[in-house]
């Protein structure tokens, strides 16, 4: 019986982006859901008592964040600012899902191969910290999977099973490249590369805000303005469909150049290289024959974090 019970414990992963926050919860009944949400946060008053306080402040998340003034929204573009928020996202995952530290038997947590270096800092970081003066522990239950890595047990779930192909993590500021040789991730091939995510198509969208309607916006709500396509200034809502879509294919094709460049045996020899990650949403398939994208790729660090776990249980029983 014991085994059995085993097999449902719980696991909580959460892939801590600069762009969104992608979590999977599977609970001890062995329910499993996903979601996500934007990762925006702005300073707020401490007389604000309903905002989360965290390291002596308090921040408005969410919707609250996003009614803020574009000067007053924290651009969360490096690892420092990844560091300091990323408790504070993992809290509002909580709120979200009603669990707390107790309900978690498991926690996964994500860092990209561009901060590699960091992984023991952040991973410091996200096993004890308090928030609301409440103390949040992990201390025997957290691990981390570099991003990339994670997708990697998606794949082999939903398309490859001990194969050979490249896979390529385009996030928001970062890119995370992991190569597989016979479903063997090769060490000495995984590579991060930081502010090269589609950041970039939302420095160029940032630019074209303040040439076009006079106004400073935040790379979070240009963010915004990427998905919805849509962008209101002076009471009136302006279609930037194809603004974006020009940029994008910038975007892609330079992209695609770096990447030709940086791994050209790959490409040469490789038949699959599968783009995950909110970016490969902007990945054009013609550019090459050998691209593969995947339904909602924006989730397989956390679903492959989720996979890699219950792997680990599995295996035990």
């Amino acid at each position: 019986m014991q085994e059995k019970l085993d097999l449902f414990q719980s696991i909580l992963t959460v892939d801590n982006g600069y762009g969104d926050i992608k979590w999977v919860w599977k609970n001890r009944k062995g329910d499993v859901k996903k979601g996500k949400f934007t990762s925006i946060v702005a300073e707020a008053p401490m007389s604000a008592n309903d905002m989360p306080l965290i390291d002596g402040y308090r921040y408005f998340m969410g919707q609250e964040a996003f009614m803020r003034d574009s000067k007053d929204i924290i651009e969360i573009v490096d690892y420092p600012k990844l560091r300091t928020f990323s408790p504070l996202f993992l809290w509002k995952v909580m709120e979200e899902l009603k669990i707390t530290p107790d309900d978690i038997d498991y926690l996964v947590i994500g860092l990209s191969l561009a901060q590699i270096d960091q992984s023991d800092d952040f991973k410091k970081r996200m096993s004890s910290f308090k928030i609301n003066n409440v103390t949040y522990s992990f201390k025997d239950k957290i691990s981390l999977v570099p991003q990339g890595v994670g997708a990697k047990y998606a794949i082999e779930r939903n398309f490859e099973n001990k194969s050979t192909y490249l896979l390529i993590d385009i996030g928001f500021s970062t890119i995370d490249v992991v190569d597989v040789i016979d479903g063997k991730v090769r060490p000495e091939n995984v590579k991060g590369y930081p502010h090269e995510g589609i950041i970039k198509i939302a420095r160029l969208l940032q630019e074209y805000l303040l040439d076009e309607f006079d106004e400073i916006v935040s790379l979070k709500e240009v963010k915004e303005v990427m998905k919805t396509k849509k962008f209101r200034a002076n009471g009136v809502d302006h279609d930037l469909s194809e603004i974006i879509k020009q940029f994008s294919a910038k975007y892609t094709e330079r992209t695609m150049k770096s990447l030709k460049i940086r791994y050209k045996r790959e490409f040469q020899k490789y038949t699959k290289i599968y783009f995950v990650g909110g970016g490969a949403y902007f990945i054009d398939e013609s550019a090459s024959p050998i691209i593969c994208t995947v339904k909602d790729p924006e989730y397989y660090n956390a679903l492959g974090n989720y996979y890699y776990k219950e792997g680990q249980l599995t295996s035990k029983n």
